[in-house]
């Protein structure tokens, strides 16, 4: 959109865009070769789940940084360090049963806490009486489904003036002192990407120097920036695919394949430019 054809590829060869491309292809092939969901495990299947969306992520932020949006490609990258802590996580705590059953329960917590939400809104805002009744039944069925998943758990049930609910990380239980996504960090230990997640998340949410603390752009505070950038690709790059490394690590023990070759071709991809990871 910001660049032509020509410059696009220029970029994308400096930073090695082919090979990371044909690297997420190969680690593809070889996931959907095992048929995963197909096997009688639980923590292998919750992997093959987190993996496949790691792989469509790890697409998504080549393709912004291809085409020259490294601020975009950094905020997704945060979904990838997010999801490789808690399949380390669950990794480290694959023989406990209990706790992958709550956190397969906890995607239906949600769903239903949605349901719930969103027939709420239609019965406040929506001008068709049809529409309105099909909305309350859904919210009768979303709001038995949530509260039998409460009474299943009330172990792990907070409490505020509003009443009693599952906390986002609830489903951590007595596994780690505290219920939260911090306490899983400090579990795996990866302290030099923590920063890089930090750098992350202030792509990820608006602030008023999100236009000033750009990747490959020399900041003019006389002018407004709305166009992407051909430098700048390092952090995300290498944020991202270490990530998407640790990711492919875990799923590739689970399913007893050798992951050193891929480990070795994303090291050649990012050795250029792997100081960022250090900073």
């Amino acid at each position: 959109m910001d660049f032509n054809a020509f410059e696009l590829e220029q970029g994308a060869q400096r930073w090695n865009y082919h090979a990371a491309a044909e690297l997420i292809k190969e680690c593809e092939k070889i996931t959907l070769s095992h048929d995963v969901l197909k096997i009688p495990n639980t923590f292998t299947r919750i992997a093959g789940e987190s993996y496949s969306k790691a792989i469509i992520t790890t697409k998504e932020i080549l393709t912004l940084l291809y085409h020259g949006y490294p601020e975009g490609a950094m905020a997704l990258s945060r979904i990838l360090y997010e999801s490789m802590v808690i399949m380390r996580f669950l990794y480290m705590h694959r023989d406990d049963e209990k706790l992958l059953e709550r956190y397969i329960d906890d995607y239906h917590v949600k769903v239903s806490r949605d349901r719930i939400k969103y027939c709420n809104y239609l019965l406040d805002y929506s001008e068709n009486e049809e529409e309105k009744e099909e909305a309350q039944r859904l919210k009768i069925e979303a709001r038995k489904e949530h509260n039998k998943l409460k009474e299943k758990y009330s172990e792990f049930l907070s409490y505020n003036k509003q009443g009693n609910y599952l906390h986002d990380y609830w489903w951590i239980g007595n596994v780690v002192k505290s219920r939260n996504f911090g306490a899983i960090q400090n579990e795996v230990t990866l302290e030099n990407l923590k920063i890089l997640y930090v750098l992350s998340c202030y792509r990820a949410h608006s602030g008023i120097v999100g236009n000033s603390v750009r990747f490959g752009t020399i900041l003019d505070e006389t002018k407004l920036s709305t166009k992407g950038s051909l430098d700048g690709f390092q952090i995300p790059l290498c944020f991202s695919l270490v990530c998407f490394g640790i990711l492919t690590e875990t799923m590739f023990k689970t399913i007893s394949v050798d992951c050193q070759t891929v480990i070795s071709k994303i090291e050649k991809i990012i050795s250029p430019f792997e100081n960022c990871l250090y900073r």
